[in-house]
């Protein structure tokens, strides 16, 4: 007999009361935005004595270029997995989720490494734009220009969504998903964390979005837009939700992360909180990493130092 997957009331409470929250603050958040988002903020350099426009661009497009190059190889790659579900859950155990191909780019760190190879390609194409129109236009005069102030728009939002949610994917993995797995006691548990371009995709990600705040151009993320990041969360929950019955042949409902599993009761819509809880505190960490460099020194040992700490650990490479 097939468990009963439907999500919890106490669950979609919580999705309702956090996606009306998201949606009622976006208003103030364009409102003010333009203050934030301007050329200087969007396509200069963090250390101008140190590195030019034209290289931000560069480095900015090259990022994009290798994340768009993983995911397309990911897709040529043959892989299954098996979600290590909780003792409480009723789920049907060892299922093999066939996540070859596109079906791969569905999951929660594929999505966010898709995400942040679009920010970095729309950041880096927009600053080699700006670089190359400053030789025969001032600033101001570029501001001007049809559909700028959307692109920096657009180039900000997508930044301040993706940042925090590859933070979260990086310690979910390592501290959360890699340990239950190795909980288990099967062997190869953990295999399909080392794949090698998924152990980019939950390690690489976050270390580009660190350099790109503390040594690249620091695009800015702001309180005000605190509900992107969640919101794309709420979207990725209700997604589970909806293709649970989707990942394996039989029709069996399965869930790609145990966390999200909705037979566990109160547990899954307490680890829906936390989730939620512990990606605002990532998204705080963003708009305040400016005012945490400046007490340490704000020169670039101060910001080499900060990003290589924080990589060593939320990032993790085996068992």
């Amino acid at each position: 007999m097939t468990a009963n997957t439907s999500p919890s009331t106490q669950s979609i409470a919580v999705v309702v009361t956090v996606f009306a929250l998201c949606i009622a603050s976006i208003p103030n958040a364009f409102s003010t935005i333009d203050q934030v988002a301007t050329i200087e903020s969007c396509t200069s350099p963090i250390f101008p004595n140190l590195m030019s426009r034209s290289a931000l661009g560069w480095i900015r497009v090259i990022f994009a270029g290798f994340i768009f190059l993983v995911s397309a190889h990911r897709m040529t790659e043959d892989q299954d997995m098996s979600c290590n579900y909780l003792k409480e859950s009723k789920l049907k155990r060892d299922q093999k989720i066939d996540i070859s191909g596109f079906r791969g780019q569905l999951l929660f760190t594929s999505l966010t490494w898709n995400l942040l190879g679009l920010s970095f390609a729309f950041s880096g194409l927009l600053t080699l734009f700006v670089d190359d129109y400053n030789e025969q236009y001032s600033m101001s005069e570029i501001n001007e220009f049809t559909h700028m102030k959307g692109a920096l728009r657009a180039s900000l939002l997508i930044f301040e969504t993706v940042a925090p949610l590859t933070m979260l994917v990086s310690v979910v993995v390592t501290y959360a998903l890699w340990p239950n797995a190795l909980r288990g006691g099967v062997e190869g548990a953990t295999d399909g964390f080392k794949a090698k371009s998924i152990l980019l995709q939950h390690n690489a990600n976050v270390i580009m979005s660190l350099i790109e705040v503390g040594l690249l151009g620091g695009l800015p993320v702001r309180f005000a837009d605190m509900a992107l990041a969640p919101l794309f969360g709420v979207f990725y929950i209700i997604f589970s939700w909806g293709f649970r019955f989707n990942w394996v042949p039989s029709g069996e409902p399965q869930f790609v992360y145990f966390f999200l599993d909705t037979t566990l009761g109160r547990t899954s819509t307490i680890a829906l909180l936390l989730l939620l809880g512990i990606l605002a505190l990532f998204y705080a960490f963003f708009v305040i990493i400016d005012d945490i460099l400046l007490i340490l020194g704000g020169g670039q040992i101060a910001h080499v130092g900060l990003v290589a700490t924080l990589s060593v650990i939320v990032c993790r490479f085996k068992d």
